[in-house]
């Protein structure tokens, strides 16, 4: 039996093992610390013990946010949540990667905005022990400055939020407006009631209004739209990284007249307040520069690839194809 970070767990008799203490075992024996001392970068090692038990430890034992790059999608989900059970939920984020290449003009799936969206806040407000966990493709890809930067909007009941205004809210975050809502990203309106299933959020809510005030907030089942239980508070993030402003307009139009031509008329769109499907491959005309995940790290924070052989060939792959395009 194996236990979180604050707690030990143990039934019928088996071995119970503190995964804290187990940390620290590590993080306090000579060959790490050589590794830790280590000037030669990069630092090559081999993980005998697994490779999540190192990153924690990395973690741990320089108590500031490391960036720990996977392969692919379901390497990073696995890492991620074996992080968990030695850091906490808290401590560890997962930056999943779009679905397409930056440059295929494909706007990335409001759950992986919002999910993308909250690890970067995630990362940004974290002070020691961290781990942003990445696909080789998620690593390398260029944020837009604003991510996880737009406040989440927040429900409760006697809110003063009229239905419509609210609609004009979601909208204005990335959400679509749909007769039925299925799926995350989307919004409904019908006379008092207000439906909205959030980026991140594992099923949607439903608003039942007095007048402009909202009343009460219920989940609901897609598959069904039946109503469940009750809740105090639904905060619903961005649906998209590009959230445009007065200012990002004004540079969209200014951006439009050098443009090349597959790009002029989507900046031009942006500035007139339109939303373009794929509109997140313009963010290059809008800001300076675009960082990657690595540069949001604190001065001390390490970058850990995992699986490293296959961690660099994916993003050499990637690197590849992104140039052909």
């Amino acid at each position: 039996m194996v236990s979180g970070p604050g707690g030990v767990a143990g039934a019928g008799g088996g071995v119970t093992v503190d995964l804290g203490e187990t940390l620290d075992v590590l993080v306090r024996s000579e060959p790490f610390e050589r590794m830790l001392l280590e000037r030669a970068r990069p630092i090559v090692a081999r993980a005998e013990a697994g490779e999540d038990f190192v990153v924690a430890a990395v973690a741990k034992a320089l108590d500031t946010p490391v960036l720990a790059v996977a392969p692919g999608p379901r390497e990073a989900d696995e890492l991620a949540a074996d992080l968990e059970a030695f850091l906490g939920t808290d401590r560890v984020a997962l930056l999943p990667a779009w679905e397409a290449l930056p440059y295929e003009g494909i706007s990335p799936a409001p759950e992986v905005a919002a999910r993308r969206a909250r690890a970067v806040a995630g990362l940004r407000r974290a002070e020691g022990t961290f781990v942003l966990v990445a696909p080789a493709l998620a690593a390398m890809h260029g944020l837009i400055p604003t991510i996880g930067t737009t406040p989440a909007l927040r429900l409760v009941p006697g809110l003063d939020l009229a239905p419509d205004s609210l609609a004009e809210r979601l909208v204005e975050l990335g959400y679509t407006r749909a007769d039925v809502v299925e799926h995350r990203g989307e919004f409904a309106v019908r006379g008092g009631v207000v439906d909205v299933f959030a980026g991140t959020a594992r099923r949607p809510v439903r608003l039942d209004y007095w007048g402009d005030e909202v009343e009460s907030i219920r989940e609901f089942v897609p598959s069904t739209q039946l109503s469940t239980d009750r809740v105090a508070l639904a905060e619903v993030p961005a649906a998209r990284e590009l959230i445009p402003d007065g200012t990002m307009r004004d540079r969209a139009r200014a951006a439009a007249n050098g443009a090349p031509e597959r790009f002029a008329d989507q900046l031009h769109r942006l500035a007139d307040g339109l939303f373009v499907e794929g509109m997140e491959t313009l963010a290059p005309f809008l800001f300076d520069r675009m960082p990657t995940p690595a540069e949001l790290l604190p001065e001390g924070g390490w970058v850990v690839l995992t699986h490293a052989h296959r961690t660099t060939d994916r993003a050499r792959a990637a690197h590849l194809e992104a140039e052909a395009l």
